[in-house]
């Protein structure tokens, strides 16, 4: 027994051909997005890292404020090793030396027996994962609060936020404590550029 099949049944499907074409076509959108993806989520890192700062500046005055000493600073020092950079808000304590590399809770040291460590906050940043901070002034790395103002000193100090692939804020602190930010590259939208 013969099986006839109907003369006017069609095959519905793609080709080979039209298959490859389709990938090429998806593989050539793929590249061309991926490096400006890449460029806005490390803009977006270093707006998140310039935020955090910013919000700890606040603190830091914040903190002066609160501790109610007349002679209490609060300061924000920065630093940083070949794995991180980093920055610390603590009280100034005579003989208390704080180095944010050391890590949350023991930036500060040596802290004598029975009494609390000055350290507020500490934020580290990996130096893997592309964002780094680093601040610059004649007058060292640390920006000391001063009551019962909240003035600062150095007035000088210069804060740069940075992504390796793309983004670059800075930030100026002048001696009332207001920030003053910019963009060196003009890399993130919205902000002036300097």
């Amino acid at each position: 027994m013969k099986v006839e099949r109907p003369a006017a049944a069609h095959q519905v499907g793609l080709t080979i051909i039209e298959l490859m074409t389709v990938m090429i076509i998806v593989a050539v959108v793929i590249a061309v997005a991926t490096p400006s993806m890449r460029g806005m989520m490390a803009r977006q890192r270093v707006q998140g890292v310039h935020t955090e700062l910013l919000t700890d500046l606040q603190l830091a005055r914040s903190e002066m404020a609160q501790r109610r000493g007349a002679s209490t600073q609060v300061a924000v020092t920065f630093g940083g090793d070949a794995a991180v950079s980093c920055y610390t808000l603590h009280a100034v304590v005579a003989g208390i030396n704080c180095d944010c590399t050391r890590g949350p809770g023991n930036a500060c040291a040596p802290i004598p027996a029975g009494t609390t460590s000055p350290e507020i906050k500490t934020l580290q940043l990996t130096r893997a994962a592309g964002v780094s901070l680093a601040a610059s002034s004649p007058g060292g790395t640390s920006i000391k609060f001063t009551p019962p103002q909240g003035l600062v000193s150095p007035a000088d100090v210069v804060i740069d936020v940075q992504d390796a692939v793309s983004g670059h804020l800075r930030t100026s602190v002048s001696g009332l404590g207001v920030p003053s930010v910019c963009s060196p590259d003009s890399s993130i939208a919205g902000v002036k550029p300097c």
